[in-house]
């Protein structure tokens, strides 16, 4: 999907630096009352990274890719990477807290977790979710948490309680992310589409060690790749290659950050015919060589590149 090149970004690193938030490198950043966030008079996008809102009083409004969202007390707003958000409203009680994750964090802290395409789904069909009175109360519990560790500069393993904390409340989340998309009646409410990209997903999930074709795909679930394409990319904003690319590219990332395999059984573990085949692939996707990137070379943002996603 092309970018516009005049859409200014929304980073961890623009916001942190600009407004002196409490933040984790680049990684992670606070904001304890979302009051005192700014009101942008043109369109803004979110670069490369996730925005969890809790609303603790009042409402917002904000226009997020030309929908209209309203997020009121005890309600959870997710806007995802690469979401453009304009027309940001608060009324005069408007309060909460929030946290900007980047998605690099995201990948590593998560690359355990298994089925995770639930929380991709959330954050793409619900991104405005109610919490229980629980819920809440453990939101600000983890907040209050991991803003104490973020500033305890000097303190061992500090990183490491951060991240974990900031994975066991994503843990803790997960009766409420249930409840909204796996509630009574929900399959009789979504459409043929969002079912079809619900099963794109969890098929891309389990399979994409071993299949990277649309085709094939497209074969499994009974539709036409042609359909497929449209399908997906009209619910999600990404084409099915991209998802099957983000899958692939991240497991690569993990596999080259956190074991100690060898780029010939990386290449053979995720199903490339040649360890140069899979070099150029993981070239072409992340921006860097394998080896680059397991000596710590991160790749250099294009922010309006549609293959960095």
């Amino acid at each position: 999907m092309p970018k516009d090149n005049s859409i200014l970004p929304i980073s961890i690193e623009q916001v942190s630096s600009k407004f002196k938030l409490p933040h984790l490198s680049n990684e992670l950043l606070l904001i304890e009352s979302t009051r005192t966030l700014p009101i942008y008079t043109e369109p803004r996008r979110m670069s490369l990274c996730l925005y969890v809102g809790v609303c603790t009083s009042g409402v917002v409004t904000l226009t997020v890719n030309g929908k209209r969202r309203t997020q009121s007390h005890q309600q959870v707003m997710l806007i995802t990477e690469e979401s453009v958000i304009t027309d940001v409203k608060f009324s005069e009680d408007f309060d909460g807290f929030a946290f900007i994750i980047s998605y690099k964090l995201l990948q590593e802290i998560l690359r355990d977790v298994h089925n995770m395409s639930d929380l991709f789904l959330l954050s793409h069909n619900h991104p405005v979710f109610s919490l229980n009175d629980s819920e809440l109360n453990a939101a600000k519990h983890y907040y209050r948490s991991i803003h104490a560790h973020i500033s305890q500069t000097g303190k061992r393993y500090r990183v490491e309680i951060i991240r974990l904390s900031l994975l066991t409340m994503i843990y803790d989340m997960a009766g409420a992310f249930d409840r909204v998309i796996e509630q009574p009646g929900k399959n009789e409410k979504q459409s043929r589409a969002e079912q079809l990209f619900v099963e794109f997903v969890q098929r891309v999930e389990h399979h994409f060690h071993e299949e990277r074709q649309v085709q094939w795909y497209a074969k499994q679930m009974n539709v036409t790749p042609k359909y497929l394409c449209e399908v997906v990319t009209n619910v999600s904003r990404r084409t099915p290659n991209e998802w099957i690319d983000k899958f692939v590219t991240s497991e690569m990332r993990n596999l080259l950050r956190h074991t100690n395999m060898r780029m010939s059984e990386i290449a053979e573990v995720m199903n490339f015919p040649t360890q140069s085949f899979f070099g150029k692939y993981f070239k072409e996707n992340v921006g860097v060589t394998p080896s680059e990137y397991r000596n710590g070379i991160e790749p250099k943002i294009i922010l309006y590149d549609s293959t960095d996603r």
